[in-house]
C-alpha cells in the first residue's frame, strides 16, 4: 500500500463525512503532523480534489469530485447490471419481476421479466406506477424525505382501481408509516382483481431508495405461507443490486 496516496484518499473521505475540516483536525485523524497533512491537502487542491474556503480556513471537496461523480453515474447502467438479477430472480419465485425508478416525482417501469403465468399483470415497461395502489410506487414514495412526500400527494388524485384501493391521504401515509418499519410494501388487489404485489427497495450511489424491485403474482401463490420466503429472497437481490450500483448500506 502507498501510504501518500492511502492518506490523500482518507482526507477525501473525511472531508465528505464532516464537510469540511482544518489541518489540525485533519493531522489529528490521520495520525499524522501537520506539515504532512499540509503538503497532501495541497496536492490534492493542485488537482481541484479539495478547495480552501477563504473565511474558514477550512477545506471542502473540490469540484473536480462533481465531475468523477457525473463520470460514474453515465458509466453506470441500472438497467444492464439489474437484468440478470431480476432474471434470476423470477426463475427463483416463477413469478414476474420488474424495476422501477423515482424520476420526475414519479414512479416509472424501467424492465421487466414476465414469467408464464396468466393473469393480469399491472406492470409494463415504459409506464408510470401509482404512489398509492402499487406496491413499486408505494415502496418508494414511503423512502422519500417527508416534504417530498408532502408535495406529492398535496393535488394527489386517488383513482380507485379496484375495492381495495387507497382513496384517501390518510391512509395512505398510514400505509407509509407500515411499509417504511417492516421494509416492504404490498399492493393486495389494489390495482387489479386476483393480483397481488410486493415491492422491496433499492439504495444508489448516495444510499438514496431511488428504485424499487416489484414481483407481481396470482394472489394464491402470493399468499401468508409464501409470503415470508418472496420478501426474503427480493430482499437478498435488493441488497446485492443495491451494492453493484454503489450503495453502501
Amino acid at each position: 500500500m502507498i501510504q501518500s496516496l492511502d492518506r490523500g484518499i482518507r482526507i477525501l473521505l473525511i472531508l465528505a463525512e464532516r464537510d469540511c475540516a482544518g489541518i489540525t483536525e485533519l493531522a489529528e485523524t490521520l495520525g499524522v503532523d501537520k506539515s504532512t497533512a499540509s503538503r497532501l491537502v495541497e496536492t490534492l487542491r493542485a488537482h481541484d480534489m479539495v478547495r480552501l474556503d477563504p473565511e474558514t480556513r477550512k477545506y471542502r471537496l473540490g469540484f473536480r469530485i462533481l465531475h468523477l461523480g457525473e463520470s460514474l453515474k453515465g458509466n453506470l447502467n441500472v438497467i444492464a447490471i439489474a437484468r440478470p438479477m431480476l432474471t434470476e430472480l423470477s426463475a427463483q419465485l416463477d413469478e414476474s419481476v420488474h424495476l422501477c425508478a423515482f424520476n420526475n416525482n414519479s414512479a416509472y417501469v424501467m424492465d421487466q421479466v414476465r414469467s408464464n403465468k396468466n393473469y393480469a399483470l399491472s406492470a409494463t415497461v415504459g409506464m408510470v406506477e401509482p404512489f398509492h395502489c402499487s406496491s413499486v410506487g408505494k415502496c418508494i414514495l414511503a423512502f422519500r424525505r417527508q416534504d417530498t412526500i408532502r408535495a406529492l400527494l398535496e393535488n394527489y388524485e386517488f383513482t380507485r382501481y379496484t375495492e381495495n384501493t387507497i382513496t384517501t391521504k390518510e391512509a395512505l401515509l398510514e400505509d407509509l408509516e407500515r411499509i417504511r418499519a417492516r421494509g416492504y410494501a404490498v399492493d393486495d388487489e389494489e390495482m387489479a382483481p386476483g393480483v397481488r404485489c410486493l415491492a422491496v427497495p433499492v439504495y444508489d450511489y448516495r444510499n438514496s431508495a431511488r428504485y424499487s424491485i416489484g414481483v407481481s403474482g396470482p394472489r394464491e401463490n402470493i399468499s401468508s405461507v409464501t409470503m415470508e420466503l418472496y420478501i426474503r429472497r427480493m430482499a437478498e437481490m435488493a441488497r446485492k443490486l443495491s451494492s453493484a450500483i454503489g450503495s453502501t448500506r
